[in-house]
């Protein structure tokens, strides 16, 4: 049949007649299992219907010759042949069983058939009235109930059934780190003296680890507090050798997470009435340091009942999550910090405290990783959550009306300390934050349709509601910042849609506009149009399941910053890296009041290409534009807010997918590939806030600079002529140039991911990876082991000499002069690590942030139990076992500091996490 496709406007109504008499295919179908299965559809490709099986799998549907059957989700399909179409009466006559009434001859039967019977009690008969509202079917009766005189309503018998179900899910994980970074485990403590290389320990406060090769050492035996063994002295007969300790602080630990749901359900008839769901869990995330974890417990019951068409929802949430610390004030990095620089030479578990009472250390310019988690209570951060919500929902005909309501009070709490003689804190230190989150949540939605399936029009206005309040108290400054906020959205959408069967055409498209209106803001806004749509053109060229979709949209939205959202991470924007150690968040943005709104402008369009049941191709280009964004700033020694800059985000997403494809019996497999793209430039910023910090530290930072990614890394830089030719100083080593500029770029190239499921019966294997092309980060926390001789590379080329940097002086002439890389006979700050100052040249630490990652790796097994009734799921899973990077140290994907903006700085953060674990689910 030749197809016509017929483009018209969005408000134009397309008319069809049916021509040819109907013919109907009938026939038994069956489930994915092989089954009868009722209500299974039947939908016929060709035509657009659909019928559903009756209790046998029984369907009969209309159609014509060659029109193609699907069911079970498309799973199934059947062609039917002219053969097989027949028309209904005769369906239906060969459905029933034929038999051949035999003649009775009684006389009982006689008398009975030559005389009209009579029924005084029929209702027909009565002088009574049955009312109209009385049910249809009288074989089952519940009551007769008089409205009044002579006026009877007639009720019939519901059948009620009462159902309960639920499942329980238990689960445990295994977790050790992932990669960090290596470093040397041969030269200890100390630096040079007089030309010779000195062991200097603890109690000489060195934090260099430049000292001699701990095979020429051995301990002395005498009774040294820094150490069980005794100090350090040159090896000699007799003398026990020097131990390399292992300052590890990284442990494989178990978690678990256990959830069991239960679900009471009435029905009448088939139409439930009353459910309550309730739900209890328990999760327990245990870190990889040493005892540090936290506990989860969540309480949840919903109770859903319908009356005289309303439908009413109350639920209740509770969750309470406690922790024995967080990273709040960057203590996690600080361990990790002080444990990679311990030197080869202390250990840090022999004990935690000097005979004084301070904390045993390597200097006292450093930190005992182990001393750092010790505490006076067992959870330094406590969460309670409360969630109270009610929803309502009315249908009349093809108005539409619903109301919903929730509360949240959500109180969080930190106790921030470090003990005394902790380094920067030398008296200690310790804040109560305390959090108090009311949140207020009120939707009403009323809706209505006009048409039918093939023209139908939907009209909506959404009314929302939003009142936040959150109160923030710092003990340490006795200061509370009180944060209040209640916006109001308007939002009226209209939704056309066009579909018709004899074409194998349809189309949808949206308009609407809202309103934002809040008391934080300069300036509401009354104009937020959007609008969308696609036209889908199936079986393209007259190829069965060949569909073509275009689609596209714009959209504009307000928004504001969340004021329950902490900006205190910015404090280290206020330090050069060497004064890390002085990170103590205890200011909060002081208003969110005067703020412009932050606009957006989206606008999308893509398409996509169905080959078939099983191969689909999918493209999509977006662009954002980003009005007025808002970034923290400190001015006059307080932490605010203002809208610094314009950017834009766009990029593009390609995928493609193949479905089941079979490799046997019960076994296939499905492919899916996507590849994404994506680009954030900065348009414009304010020019007092040109080249802003927007994380990191004040040496070194992620920049709001025009005409630049945004969070392009800024830092220090080697000095080059015009040539690109690096400039040597006179003393052989590359020249540090004056200033910052931009040395890094964070955003990938391109990140593809792959997904791939193997199925044969009841297992189901799941593999998903991806790999991550281009972009760069600043590996900070190499540049801090080179400083201190603590790197791998630094004890593998401390002893090459007479090197030549490639470059030119600064007349001109190439670079000849012979340097080494550790001369004993100079200071140990002139080394070639050491020469720059703590971080380095910010310029040499940046590297590749490529990486290719097995995200997930899951082996499922499903077994039935009591005839399927119920079943039992087991599935066996690996997460980040595979990590092939770039760069040299931990996972590229982890954030400085974990904040949200911190990718592409690397300061000490933490390793990723492989984790094996094991769920059990139990339905019954």
């Amino acid at each position: 049949m030749k197809k016509n496709y017929l483009l018209l406007l969005p408000f134009t109504i397309t008319v069809f007649h049916a021509q040819n008499s109907q013919l109907y295919y009938s026939g038994k179908f069956l489930n994915s299992k092989n089954k009868s299965e009722n209500f299974l559809k039947i939908h016929n490709k060709n035509s657009g219907v659909y019928e559903l099986t009756d209790e046998k799998g029984f369907a009969i549907i209309a159609a014509k010759p060659f029109d193609t059957l699907v069911w079970n989700k498309g799973k199934n399909s059947h062609v039917i042949t002219t053969y097989q179409l027949r028309e209904l009466k005769d369906i239906l006559e060969r459905q029933t069983e034929n038999k051949y009434v035999e003649n009775i001859h009684s006389k009982v039967y006689d008398s009975l058939t030559s005389q009209k019977s009579k029924d005084d009690f029929s209702i027909e008969k009565a002088t009574t009235i049955l009312s109209n509202g009385s049910d249809q079917y009288f074989d089952k009766i519940r009551k007769l109930k008089d409205r009044n005189d002579g006026i009877f309503t007639l009720k019939k018998l519901k059948h009620r059934t009462f159902t309960l179900n639920g499942n329980f899910i238990t689960s445990f994980d295994i977790k050790s780190r992932n990669s960090i970074p290596e470093t040397q485990d041969r030269y200890v403590q100390g630096r040079s003296e007089n030309g010779t290389l000195i062991w200097q320990g603890p109690e000489t406060n060195e934090m260099f680890s430049f000292g001699p090769d701990i095979s020429s050492l051995g301990f002395d035996g005498s009774p040294y507090e820094y150490d069980q063994n005794g100090r350090l002295v040159p090896w000699a007969d007799g003398l026990r050798n020097a131990k390399r300790y292992n300052n590890n602080l990284f442990k494989t630990t178990v978690g678990y997470n256990s959830q069991l749901s239960v679900n009471a359900i009435v029905k009448e008839d088939s139409v439930e009435k009353i459910r309550l769901s309730l739900n209890l869990g328990q999760q327990k995330n245990q870190m990889y340091f040493i005892d540090q974890y936290d506990i989860i417990n969540t309480f949840k019951a919903k109770l859903s009942k319908t009356f005289q068409g309303y439908t009413f929802d109350f639920a209740f949430n509770y969750q309470d999550n406690k922790a024995t610390n967080t990273n709040r004030i960057g203590l996690f990095n600080r361990v990790y910090q002080n444990s990679l620089l311990t030197p080869v030479s202390f250990s840090n578990d022999q004990q935690i405290f000097l005979n004084n009472g301070s904390q045993r250390s390597y200097s006292k310019y450093a930190d005992n990783p182990v001393y750092l988690f010790t505490q006076d209570s067992k959870y330094r951060y406590q969460n309670n959550q409360r969630q109270y919500s009610f929803n309502a929902n009315k249908t009349w005909g093809d108005f539409k009306l619903n109301l919903n309501q929730s509360y949240e009070n959500n109180t969080i709490g930190n106790r921030d300390q470090y003990q005394p003689s902790t380094h920067g804190f030398s008296n200690g230190i310790w804040n109560e934050r305390a959090q108090n989150n009311r949140l207020y949540h009120s939707n009403i939605m009323g809706s209505y349709s006009l048409g039918g399936y093939d023209f139908k029009n939907d009209f909506s206005l959404n009314f929302i509601l939003n009142d936040r309040k959150s109160d923030v108290y710092n003990s340490f400054t006795n200061k509370k910042y009180l944060y209040q906020r209640t916006s109001q959205d308007y939002i009226f959408n209209y939704n056309m849609h066009i579909s018709d069967y004899h074409s194998d055409f349809d189309a949808d498209f949206n308009l609407g506009n809202s309103f934002y209106i809040s008391n934080t803001s300069l300036k509401n806004n009354y104009w937020l149009p959007k609008a969308g749509g696609y036209l889908n053109f199936k079986n393209i060229f007259n190829w069965q399941n060949y569909d073509f979709k275009i689609l596209g949209s714009y959209t504009q939205l307000s928004s504001e910053p969340e004021i329950t959202r902490s900006y205190a991470s910015y404090a280290t924007t206020l330090l050069n890296a060497e004064n890390s150690y002085q990170y103590f968040p205890i200011q909060e943005v002081e208003s969110f009041r005067g703020l412009s709104n932050i606009n957006t402008k989206e606008w999308k369009a893509g398409g996509r290409l169905n080959i078939g049941y099983k191969v689909s191709f999918e493209g999509e280009y977006f662009s954002k534009k980003i009005t007025d964004d808002v970034f923290p700033v400190f001015e006059a020694g307080q932490l605010k807010l203002k809208n610094m800059a314009d950017h834009t985000y766009h990029g593009m997403e390609f995928s493609f997918e193949y479905d089941r494809l079979y490799l046997g019996k019960n076994f296939y497999t499905s492919n899916k590939i996507s590849w994404f793209k994506y680009r954030d430039i900065v348009d414009r910023v304010t020019p007092e806030y040109q080249n802003l910090a927007v994380s990191g530290f004040k040496d070194i930072y992620k920049t709001l600079s025009e005409g630049q990614v945004l969070g392009a890394v800024m830092g220090s830089y080697f000095e080059r002529n015009k040539e690109g030719q690096l400039i040597i100083d006179e003393f052989g080593y590359p020249k540090k140039a004056a200033g910052m500029k931009i040395i890094a770029d964070p955003t990938p190239d391109f990140v593809m991911k792959f997904n791939h499921s193997i199925n044969y019966k009841n297992l189901s294997l799941d593999i998903n990876w991806e790999w991550k092309k281009g972009g760069q980060l600043w590996n900070g926390t190499q540049a801090v082991l080179d400083y201190y001789g603590r790197s791998y590379g630094s004890g593998e080329e401390r002893n090459i000499k007479n090197y030549v940097f490639q470059g030119v002086q600064a007349n001109g002439n190439n670079n000849q002069i012979p340097v080494d890389f550790y001369d004993p006979n100079k200071n140990v700050q002139e080394n070639r690590w050491s020469r720059y100052g703590f971080t380095g040249v910010a310029e040499q630490y940046i590297q590749k942030a490529d990486y290719v990652r097995i995200n997930t790796i899951s082996l499922s097994a499903n077994f039935p139990v009591n005839f399927g009734k119920q079943f039992v799921k087991i599935t066996f899973y690996v997460n980040n076992i595979l990590l092939w990077q770039a760069n040299n140290g931990v996972d590229p994907n982890q954030s400085f500091y974990d904040t949200d903006n911190g990718r592409g700085l690397d300061f000490f953060n933490l390793p990723s996490f492989k984790t094996l674990g094991c769920i059990v689910s139990f339905k019954f």
